[in-house]
């Protein structure tokens, strides 16, 4: 999978997690928002975005700026992120 990284989100709202490919060459904010997609699909619904959901390093807790591009984000292949 070119250009692709892959990422396990965990969603602690819904106590579960995701394995995706995300593409890096998108922005942290346009890739946030599918993930909430998914999820809320995924989940029938008990997640539900409030429009303020972040990604956050699952190892540093630091906060994923969604103005960045996947590529130059520490987001990396293999990165946990956390959905909150």
């Amino acid at each position: 999978m070119k250009n692709k990284i892959y990422v396990v989100v965990s969603v602690p709202l819904i106590e579960q997690e995701f394995d995706m490919y995300i593409p890096e060459v998108k922005k942290v904010g346009a890739i946030k928002n599918l993930v909430i997609q998914i999820v809320e699909e995924q989940s029938d619904y008990n997640f539900v975005d409030d429009g303020c959901k972040h990604f956050y390093d699952k190892i540093t807790g630091e906060e994923i700026d969604d103005n960045e591009f996947v590529r130059y984000s520490k987001i990396k292949n293999g990165s946990r992120l956390i959905l909150y």
